[in-house]
């Protein structure tokens, strides 16, 4: 017998310990096993290189110790970012990372609803473009969910995010404080999660500043969507003086149309983009923008849907942080 097909029958042997013991040590539990004897159990497997079987465990275990994450678009830095956290922190639980790109595509997103629940993933971190189909297919399968975005009233599911609402106010209210009495808004899709509390956030810093107006595009969120959807403004006499993004994807694609039309970034177009991702500082010129915490949003999500006691419809918010750059009229910081 080759020594990488060591069995938990030849580590109990070797250990002096039964193969239940072996596989409470590796699975961790259901019974207690004391310090010493698991210490023995895990040198003798170490010796013999035996490697527990992850379907027989998953099998015994109920679990398939893997967790899906669904995003729209694995292109934009932010999710991109967002799964390298969330990989890091499964496999610090033993969870594998499985990843669903939607890319903008209703159809596509539910095909991978559909991959996740039959393949039992023991939670899923969810960036919905159509969130109540979603949620009540997962609520349906029994799948634990842990959405990225806000989502409507009444929608049984843990949230965890920032205050949007908050964020775009901050940002808003910034870019009017500098003085600029147009704002153009870029947010994503109408009907996508997160675009009515963008909206929602501009409106109220509006009613600070009775003088300005905003006016509004709703375009897929990639930078090169974005870029055609201000082209016309950048055409136009009177261009809106600062530029509102919903996303940092959104607002590179504004710095390139505001380049390519030959408008100064912040003298003629000011740009504030909504994320914080660290693609922001090596933009020309460095971009504003409202950072979320991706590494703590990961984190806290593999915490939350691998605790059975978080309750189902809890609403965790995190914390952001207006971030000012050369791109808003702010001098760069020091």
């Amino acid at each position: 017998m080759g020594r990488s097909m060591a069995t938990a029958r030849d580590v109990a042997e070797r250990a002096g310990t039964s193969t239940a013991v072996v596989s409470y040590v590796f699975n961790n539990g259901p019974r207690p096993v004391s310090a010493e004897t698991r210490r023995r159990v895990l040198e003798a497997a170490a010796e013999l290189e035996y490697k527990p079987n992850i379907l027989a465990r998953a099998l015994s275990a109920g679990r398939t110790f893997s967790l899906g994450l669904l995003i729209p678009q694995i292109r934009n830095p932010y999710f991109a970012t967002l799964a390298e956290h969330l990989e890091n922190f499964a496999r610090q639980h033993d969870h594998l990372l499985l990843i669903g790109d939607s890319a903008g595509d209703p159809a596509q997103e539910s095909a991978h609803i559909g991959s996740f629940i039959e393949r039992k993933v023991d939670g899923v971190v969810l960036v919905s473009l159509l969130v109540e189909p979603a949620i009540k297919r997962f609520a349906a399968a029994g799948v634990p969910v842990v959405a990225l975005h806000p989502v409507p009233d009444g929608v049984t599911v843990s949230t965890l995010s920032i205050d949007y609402v908050a964020g775009a106010e901050a940002s808003a209210d910034h870019l009017l404080s500098h003085g600029y009495r147009t704002l153009g808004v870029v947010t994503g899709p109408e009907e996508s999660p997160g675009t009515s509390e963008h909206r929602a956030g501009i409106e109220r810093a509006l009613k600070a500043h009775p003088r300005a107006s905003a006016r509004y595009v709703a375009a897929p969120v990639s930078r090169f969507a974005a870029r055609d959807a201000v082209r016309p403004w950048f055409q136009q006499k009177r261009p809106p003086r600062a530029i509102y993004c919903s996303t940092d994807e959104q607002a590179f694609g504004v710095l390139f149309a505001a380049w390519e039309a030959g408008l100064r970034v912040p003298e003629d177009v000011a740009v504030m983009g909504f994320d914080g991702t660290s693609e922001c500082t090596v933009t020309i010129p460095p971009l504003a923008s409202v950072r979320q915490p991706i590494e703590e949003t990961a984190r806290r999500a593999v915490e939350l849907l691998l605790d059975p006691t978080n309750p189902p419809a809890a609403r965790h918010v995190l914390s952001h942080e207006l971030l000012p750059n050369t791109s808003c009229g702010c001098t760069e910081p020091e």
